[in-house]
């Protein structure tokens, strides 16, 4: 019976590690020819937390299965440091005194206009989380517009008086003063703004060019393809027990159909960004809900040669999404090489289902040393 234990033991670690490797392979092929990876991907932090348990049980038992677990952990080192930095060594550098750019990305989840939260305070709790944290630069996803008193935009902007420069883009608009889009204000001058079309979607994208001191940088703010749960999904989510019911089984075919398309939908948006990054004649600030984690085509796809504030200079394991399902840091703030990230902040602040992030920019003079 031990014997028959100890394989089933080891035959699931070797399936676990297989699925562990094939969630390294989200980030690189694309779900919309092969599908499979990016749900390995988004299951990622599972599949770690389960081959560590392993290894540490064959460590325990000091048996040489360890390395199963251990070789595919070290194999994918890279998506490890994206959930959870390690750093052993600081770079120092000399700068010039040049303005700062402190920039904080919120997803405010339409300034809560369903009361999701239970908390009628929450959109007067957003502006006043932004006010303490004053940054230069404010990215906002799922900015939203109302004819009530409070919600007009002239209100919002009201708000927001520190920040004289905006850009406003709305995807989707009822009337004069009604509504959804993605929002950008700075208390730089913004010199140019353009939108990145996405088609089929009432999510977006933006670049704005803003004149920081002597110097321009292009600023994406970005709102990728959300999955879009009803609250049937979320409802069954909460509840969800092994019964294997028809209805059960809808469900479950449900969330797996709306999966699959959002991952196909953000793996093109990201190629079109990635596009319009590249053609930029400025350095580049990436920001936005991504609604992706850090091992997936999009992310991967997005990050192609810029750095990831938080893993420059973040702590812990950063997650972003502040709802109801499993959090996954999925709200982002990249940078090209001209810049330089020193501190990065995720505020814990739950009057959206996203946390706000923020990064403090400043250019580089020098190379770093050690």
């Amino acid at each position: 019976m031990r014997k028959l234990a100890g394989k089933i033991l080891l035959y699931s670690n070797i399936l676990l590690a297989f699925c562990l490797l094939l969630a390294y392979a989200a980030p690189i092929i694309n779900p919309g020819k092969i599908l499979l990876p990016a749900f390995f991907g988004l299951a990622y932090p599972y599949l770690l937390f389960l081959n560590l348990i392993f290894l540490i049980y064959w460590v325990i038992r000091m048996r040489k299965e360890l390395l199963i677990s251990l070789f595919v952990i070290l194999l994918g080192w890279n998506h490890l440091t994206n959930f959870v930095p390690i750093r052993f060594q600081k770079a120092s550098l000399t700068t010039e005194a040049k303005s700062e750019i402190k920039l904080l990305s919120y997803n405010v989840r339409t300034f809560d206009k369903y009361n999701w939260t239970q908390n009628r305070q929450s959109k007067e709790g957003i502006f006043e989380t932004i006010r303490n944290a004053d940054p230069s630069i404010v990215c906002i996803q799922e900015f939203y517009t109302s004819n009530k008193s409070g919600r007009r935009e002239r209100d919002i902007r009201n708000q927001l008086k520190n920040y004289p420069h905006y850009s406003i883009y709305y995807s989707l608009k009822s009337s004069a003063s009604t509504g959804f889009g993605i929002a950008t204000f700075s208390k730089y001058p913004i010199i140019k703004t353009s939108r990145i079309p996405f088609d089929n979607t009432v999510n977006q994208a933006v670049y704005t060019d803003i004149e920081v001191g002597s110097d321009t940088i292009r600023l994406f703010n970005i709102h990728l393809q959300s999955i879009s749960f009803g609250q049937n999904n979320y409802a069954f989510i909460d509840s969800l027990s092994l019964k294997y019911s028809n209805k059960q089984i809808k469900e479950v075919k449900d969330i797996g159909s709306r999966l699959r398309e959002a991952f196909v939908l953000r793996a093109e948006q990201s190629k079109i960004i990635h596009h319009y990054i590249e053609e930029s004649e400025y350095p580049v600030i990436v920001a936005g809900d991504f609604n992706d984690t850090p091992v997936s085509y999009a992310y991967h796809n997005i990050r192609k040669g810029l750095t990831d504030a938080f893993r420059a200079t973040g702590k812990g394991f950063g997650n972003t999404y502040a709802g109801d399902l499993p959090s996954f840091r999925i709200d982002y703030i990249f940078y090209s090489d001209e810049l330089e990230s020193v501190n990065f902040e995720r505020i814990k602040s739950k009057f959206s289902d996203h946390f706000p992030i923020t990064s403090t920019l400043q250019y580089k003079t020098t190379v770093s040393t050690e």
